[in-house]
């Protein structure tokens, strides 16, 4: 079906994706920073980065220090030659945060079609229409969205290789040279050179012809990742510094516990790579791999009693394949957890010590869609009356689940479920706008009263992100990869907090990107992004003389400390904005 506009035609399956995407911009952008934005790993991490970045002129820029952890080098952030990172510099944070969000769907879907139009070529046209649908699902799934465009773009890689091996040229090269614009190589670069390397090695002895072209197109996509990301690098090959990495100590689990980590990854995958499959694009695979690989046995056994035949057929079988891959993207996520293979791979390449390899799951959303194409695509071949229906259906309720489900960085789902609660029920909601989680005009007049001079601060009750987006400088804050140094310096500061508390020690001591100010049991979290929360205990439990001696002069805390006395601390002002929820107990150490 297609409706006419002009001289063009506009199928309708086109149709609904554009109305589906003008919708979702337009409600982020008629709500603006009151939408409801994913604080973990987000609000609380990268978001404010970024704002740092831009504010201090820092995207480029080398031999500067950004205002967090007692001021920390700007090579230890994301590179400035990422496209998703230069939205950032374009446009004010909250609109370059949906500008990636909204152009995160348009890559998936043509990612994902002209990936599929590549290997199907001219039968592609009998297929665009579940392409499409499918291409889109693949772009809505809400993944850790500082990594949304290299999520969305594996296809597109996988395309450029496809061409390269087929009819190799220097435009497909040059992409292929940028394409790590679009990728972040720790979290998928290593990865897709790893899988490149597999493909050139089978594609060799299946040929039995040395595939140059592949090699030339791994050596031309690393080359790519190291010039773009040149800083992450220089920090892993020629910086010195001893990092939080070395320290880290990742849970060991039994084959038990691996066992059923591997079926959850597969089956659920994880919130950073949610690809929200478990409800309907999983049973439909499911049962369609059980029938599948029946028929082909039951050909296999008419046609020829040859077991050897019957299991090549099963094991080149295309939907098969991509099964295949995610389980074995689900089992490395398990393994990972296994100590002596860990510890076996940082042995053999020392500069990964700390490197999570399970990020192989983060391929797995893509192959998840990949499979149900391949299934949406039999329907198609099949013949049958109703059968394209079907998979048209098939492919939308698809869409409405992934709308739909509640996942950590799903913001137009929880924007839209927080405003229907408020209207239905009358009542206020617990959860943080963009708006209120930053709350500029509240920080804005603290800076102004007491006459801010870079001072250092911690926060307390709260993340210490909302006031680096403000503009504060922290000794305490959110980063993967610092110096152990520094580290073992700021755990002087929450030594008494982690000496009563065993859950918060094991999570600085064993990991330690969080550098917060730690509540004195393991019950309480002391920086929950709501409007209202309460502690058991509401002492400060610091080591205030270490505090001192680290430049530490502000305490910004949600709560009224019980034992600030006692800390030689003065409350300086208590502060609220009619814009935010937050009651601020500025404390200043004497």
């Amino acid at each position: 079906m297609y409706i006419q506009f002009g001289k063009y035609k506009i199928a309708w399956y086109q149709m609904l994706i554009v109305a589906i995407i003008a919708g979702e911009t337009l409600i982020f952008l008629l709500l603006g920073e009151s939408s409801y934005i994913a604080a973990h790993d987000n609000l609380d991490l990268f978001v404010s980065h970024f704002k740092m970045l831009k504010d201090g002129n820092s995207f480029f820029a080398h031999n500067v220090d950004l205002p967090l952890l007692n001021g920390i080098s700007r090579d230890n952030f994301a590179s400035e030659f990422s496209l998703y990172n230069l939205l950032y510099l374009i446009f004010p944070t909250f609109y370059a945060y949906i500008a990636g969000y909204i152009l995160k769907m348009v890559l998936g879907i043509l990612s994902f079609t002209l990936l599929m139009k590549d290997i199907y070529k001219e039968a592609y046209e009998n297929y665009k229409c579940i392409a499409a649908l499918c291409g889109f699902a693949f772009g809505l799934l809400a993944v850790f969205p500082a990594y949304s465009f290299a999520f969305t773009s594996i296809p597109l890689v996988v395309l450029l290789f496809r061409k390269i091996y087929y009819k190799p040229s220097l435009l497909l090269y040059v992409l292929l040279f940028l394409y790590p614009l679009l990728s972040y190589f720790s979290y998928f670069g290593l990865f897709i050179l790893g899988y490149a390397a597999i493909a050139f090695v089978f594609l060799w002895i299946r040929d039995k012809k040395f595939p140059l072209s592949v090699l030339g197109g791994i050596i031309i996509l690393s080359l790519g990742y190291i010039v773009f990301e040149y800083r992450l690098f220089m920090q892993m090959l020629l910086d010195p510094t001893v990092t939080i990495r070395k320290s880290m100590i990742m849970a060991s689990l039994s084959t038990s516990e691996i066992i059923t980590w591997i079926a959850d990854a597969f089956v659920n995958s994880m919130f950073h790579a949610d690809s929200a499959h478990a409800k309907w694009v999983f049973p439909i695979c499911a049962i369609y791999f059980v029938i599948h690989n029946i028929l082909l046995v039951k050909k296999c056994i008419i046609s020829s009693n040859n077991i050897k035949n019957t299991l090549k057929r099963i094991f080149t079988d295309s939907f098969n394949l991509v099964m295949l891959f995610i389980l074995f993207n689900a089992s490395i996520y398990g393994l990972y957890y296994q100590e002596n293979l860990r510890t076996f791979v940082e042995t053999l390449l020392p500069p990964l010590k700390g490197w999570q390899f399970n990020r192989t799951l983060f391929f797995n959303p893509f192959l998840w869609y990949a499979a149900f194409f391949l299934v949406l695509k039999s329907f198609y071949d099949s013949g049958r009356k109703y059968s394209k229906a079907v998979a048209n259906i098939a492919a939308l309720v698809a869409i409405v689940v992934i709308t739909l489900h509640n996942a950590t960085f799903n913001d137009f789902y929880s924007t839209c479920k927080n405003y229907a609660y408020k209207i239905i029920k009358d009542t206020e909601i617990n959860e943080l706008t963009y708006h209120e989680f930053y709350s500029e005009e509240l920080f804005d007049t603290i800076k102004k009263e007491i006459a801010y001079d870079n001072e250092k601060c911690v926060a307390y009750g709260m993340h210490p992100s909302i006031l680096e987006y403000n503009g504060f400088l922290t000794l305490d804050g959110y980063l993967g990869f610092y110096s152990q140094e520094y580290k073992d310096a700021f755990r002087e500061i929450v030594a008494p907090a982690l000496e009563r508390s065993e859950a918060w020690r094991i999570n600085f001591d064993n990991w330690g990107a969080r550098a917060y100010i730690f509540p004195g049991n393991d019950a309480d979290n002391s920086w929950q992004a709501v409007k209202h929360y309460s502690l058991s205990d509401y002492n400060l439990y610091i080591n205030a003389d270490a505090f001192r001696q680290l430049g530490g002069e502000y305490i910004f805390s949600r709560f009224e400390l019980t034992n600030a006395s006692e800390l030689s601390l003065t409350l300086v002002n208590t502060y609220t904005h009619n814009d935010s929820p937050y009651t601020i107990y500025l404390y200043r150490a004497n």
